[in-house]
């Protein structure tokens, strides 16, 4: 399979996007965006969650000491219910449930709360006539887009409906119009800079998540084909072989050669090499198409498959298709030895119990058939026989020679 570049969008969305509009791909890329940016924000908000409790309780000493009976009576059920509470459960939620994709909603969902109790006991503080002090509401805000980890759509989806029901609470408090103009101004900007800066917040670690993905994609890829190296082919098997053994499944191991390739080169050149090359890679990746299953270069004109489950039957069968396929292709090759166009000689070892062998022996075996089936003239396919015995590639090889 061709290991293909599938880049996360970098520019943050305001809506889901739907099913209709993203492929399953860029659903699953979108997922494990927010797994990294919840990992990677995590140690801030729970920093930022730790100090809102801490805040939250100098904040009851200081009502009990400063302000008036009536209003404490009232205001101190609210800050402890639906302030203390919640954040001290969310606080501990950042450390059992850190690797939950639904730790960023609980978290917004408190940042709410605590945003609609400070407006609570706000209302509370006019009806005793206790002094307002509303710049708990601004720090609310400034965490939310900034320090507690979310989105931008769980930041908007947080931050400006607590500016609304500041504006609805205020104007049912029947609250000094003075007092609700300058805070809905002060309260309304802090949103509008805290939107921007949690846009460009996000932005900064999609561009981030995304440069690091093609890294580490372009470590596992082979340039010229796009195909998987040999290195993430070896992952791929030892990943696959640990799958069979817990399932009881087969493993095969296809190795494919493109015939006489060195004559290819000699006689049309590098380039037309490169393309041959390019040309059986994406035959090769045709052929297979289940999620287990891989295709990847192997080295020059090399190529190794990994197949899951497959039966010695469809094993034959697909081998010897591989085959047919390259030559339907019909790339001419005049110096070929065996056909006027070019072929592949194909080997292929299957394992019934991965467990009795190493990855390493199967495709030990996979190589002993392919040089069985270049020994028998080339343009074939060869299943690994088990009556071989210990027969190497070594053996094999010196035969040809």
């Amino acid at each position: 399979m061709l290991n293909k570049a599938t880049h996360l969008p970098l520019t943050p969305s305001l809506m889901p996007r739907s099913s209709a509009t993203a492929t399953a791909e860029l659903q699953g890329l979108d997922q494990e965006f927010r797994r990294y940016y919840v990992h990677r924000m995590l140690p801030v908000a729970r920093a930022g969650i730790g100090l809102g409790f801490l805040l939250a309780a100098i904040v009851c000493i200081l009502d009990i000491y400063l302000m008036p009976a009536a209003f404490v009576e009232k205001a101190m059920p609210v800050r402890i219910l639906a302030t203390l509470v919640p954040l001290g459960a969310v606080l501990g939620a950042t450390f059992v449930f850190r690797e939950h994709r639904w730790l960023p909603y609980m978290i917004a969902a408190v940042a709410f709360v605590v945003g609609a109790s400070i407006l609570l006991v706000g209302g509370i503080a006019m009806q005793t006539g206790a002094p307002v002090v509303s710049w708990g509401l601004i720090f609310t805000t400034f965490n939310v887009y900034l320090v507690l980890g979310l989105t931008l759509r769980q930041s908007i989806a947080v931050g400006w409906p607590i500016f609304l029901v500041y504006l609805s609470m205020s104007l049912g408090f029947n609250a000094p119009m003075q007092k609700v103009a300058y805070g809905a101004m002060f309260l309304g900007f802090s949103n509008l800079i805290g939107t921007y800066a949690s846009y460009l917040l996000e932005r900064n670690a999609r561009e981030i998540f995304d440069n690091r993905r093609e890294l580490t994609r372009l470590a596992h890829t082979d340039v010229l084909t796009g195909l998987f190296n040999r290195r993430m082919f070896d992952q791929h098997l030892r990943q696959v072989w640990k799958q069979a053994r817990r399932d009881g499944t087969t493993v095969a191991v296809v190795v494919v050669d493109i015939d006489h390739f060195k004559l290819f080169n000699d006689c049309y050149g590098h380039q037309i090499g490169d393309d041959c090359i390019k040309t059986v890679a994406d035959v090769l990746v045709a052929a297979v198409s289940r999620p287990l299953d891989m295709v990847a270069r192997y080295g020059g004109e090399e190529y190794v498959m990994v197949l899951y489950d497959p039966t010695a039957r469809f094993l034959e069968s697909f081998t010897r298709e591989l085959c047919e396929k390259v030559v339907r292709v019909g790339i001419e090759h005049k110096a070929s030895e065996t056909a006027h166009s070019v072929t592949v000689s194909v080997g292929a070892a299957l394992t019934e119990s991965p467990g009795s062998i190493t990855p390493e022996q199967l495709i030990r075996q996979a190589d002993d058939a392919l040089y069985e089936a270049k020994s028998q003239g080339r343009n074939r396919a060869i299943l690994y026989r088990t009556e071989w015995g210990q027969q190497t590639t070594a053996n094999l090889a010196a035969v040809l020679a």
